[in-house]
């Protein structure tokens, strides 16, 4: 008896220890579903005291790349719905873990200087992002509207994430999946060779025989190679 309530005590606090985190993506409305339409459901030790507004920072077990943040919109007994609040390298996953921001505090009394205190002094330091190691290629894909060429807000946003993320430099790429070239498609490669050029990234080439994406939404890979 005393082993089974042992036992017992010990799942209970193991479970009660468990971090924050993305259990499962909720998806709103109709597809292509953009950030803007996933919710993403947070439950782990400290999920019943998130509240609306409270900003996540997202974390990925050996991965150097920056996650990105989250934002507490709904909660609910035991659990918490948030949205992407800042794009990171690569989309949000079941099992990434999360930890609540601190809020800024009050700054103590300070002794005086006899001169103003710099601006600088007064800030806090922004945490430091994980550099992905060098040598290291990746490949995302750009999903668009049918029939359409122009890219969406989410879609500038991630770009914008990757650039920062991967570097300017190294070989980039546009991958189409093996399909007929068509002037919708050329439209398509023309606008994300200008929205790359647009953050920098000084050459962009083209590929052929890319993977085929998934779902039944038209995708152009964004990839960056090494050398």
């Amino acid at each position: 008896m005393k082993l089974i309530l042992s036992f017992m005590l010990m799942t209970a606090a193991l479970h009660a220890a468990a971090p924050l985190t993305v259990v499962n993506v909720v998806r709103e409305g109709q597809p292509p579903y953009e950030d803007a339409d996933r919710l993403y459901r947070v439950e782990g030790d400290g999920g019943d005291q998130l509240l609306p507004g409270r900003v996540l920072l997202l974390m990925r077990p050996r991965d150097p790349r920056p996650m990105g943040q989250l934002e507490v919109v709904r909660t609910g007994p035991g659990y918490a719905l948030a949205k992407v609040r800042k794009a990171g390298a690569t989309y949000p996953m079941k099992g990434d873990q999360v930890v609540p921001r601190e809020p800024l505090r009050t700054l103590p009394g300070l002794p005086s200087t006899g001169g103003p205190w710099s601006v600088a002094l007064l800030q806090p330091a922004a945490p430091a992002l994980p550099v992905p190691p060098p040598g290291a290629a990746h490949r995302e894909p750009i999903f668009f509207l049918p029939e359409q060429a122009t890219l969406t807000p989410a879609a500038r946003s991630k770009l914008k994430a990757w650039v920062a993320a991967w570097g300017r430099a190294g070989r980039w790429v546009l991958a189409l999946p093996p399909a007929q070239p068509s002037p919708l498609t050329e439209a398509r490669i023309t606008t994300l060779r200008e929205e790359l050029t647009r953050l920098g990234v000084p050459k962009v080439e083209l590929e052929s025989g890319g993977p085929v994406p998934p779902g039944k939404y038209p995708a152009v890979y964004v990839g960056r190679n090494p050398g």
